[in-house]
């Protein structure tokens, strides 16, 4: 089920003895979290996968509760419920897929991609409640290696961020520090965020925080604490009032493979 962490780990550290700068724009085969799914009362949500690799790929989808419980889940198009889906994708080839977003309520949780090929894709959010109709927010997997990332914020009048935050680290609680920049650098509001192995926590950030972000822009600056304290994957959803519309927020970060194994990227 897991990837062969340990040839992908000497793969890594055989590029980074050879000197090589990161390529900090290309997927790595750690791109393979979801940080949100939403289904049900308006919304559901639609998933594309990749090859990219030269040979056929075999996948196992994950879905996982906000408690990080495995989540039975039905998808269009397929038989039944599971919370462990299986594909195999031709080379070049894609799978697509979509919640059935039946539910009277709103189910949230997120999403792991097992494999060991170079499978990655998208996930979209999409909202049929909207005056606009089905409007739909996309975004890509992230890394489940990530330690340090920024996502922009925006909560000026008309504006709210909402956020999506997951621990895909099946064994260690992540105690993440959240800190809210204004766009001159300086901290706005800090914020310590405890997750639980697989947990996963959504919010609006104006909702949470009050005030003190309210009518505030500029970016967040997530950081793990020290190594061996967890892992975070990330996303966040921008909605505007005024338009009863919304986009996708990606996070932002140096190539978190190589700053995962060098353990040092220089950050402030």
């Amino acid at each position: 089920m897991r990837k062969l962490c340990a040839l992908m780990l000497l793969g890594s550290l055989s590029l980074l003895a050879g000197g090589l700068a990161p390529n900090r724009v290309a997927v790595t085969e750690y791109d393979n979290v979801l940080p949100h799914i939403a289904d049900g009362n308006g919304w559901y949500s639609r998933i594309t996968l990749v090859n990219m690799d030269t040979v056929p790929a075999t996948v196992d989808l994950l879905f996982f509760h906000e408690d990080g419980t495995p989540w039975s889940i039905g998808l269009k198009d397929q038989t039944g419920t599971n919370s462990d889906w299986n594909f195999t994708i031709p080379v070049g080839g894609s799978v697509f897929l979509e919640t059935m977003g039946t539910d009277s309520t709103t189910n949230v949780g997120w999403a792991f991609l097992s494999m060991s090929n170079w499978v990655s894709g998208n996930g979209a959010f999409v909202a049929n409640w909207l005056p606009t109709n089905d409007a739909e927010a996309v975004v890509p997997f992230t890394s489940e290696v990530d330690t340090r990332f920024f996502i922009p914020f925006d909560n000026r009048p008309g504006f709210v961020t909402s956020l999506a935050i997951v621990n895909p680290d099946p064994v260690t609680t992540a105690s993440i520090i959240a800190q809210f920049r204004n766009p001159d650098g300086s901290v706005l509001y800090t914020d310590t965020i405890s997750l639980a192995p697989m947990q996963h926590l959504a919010f609006s950030t104006v909702e949470r925080y009050g005030s003190v972000v309210q009518g505030k822009y500029g970016a967040i600056q997530f950081t793990v604490g020290p190594t061996g304290s967890g892992r975070a994957s990330a996303l966040g959803l921008l909605f505007n009032n005024n338009r009863n519309s919304f986009t996708s927020v990606h996070s932002i970060s140096v190539d978190p493979v190589y700053c995962y194994y060098v353990g040092y990227c220089g950050y402030i």
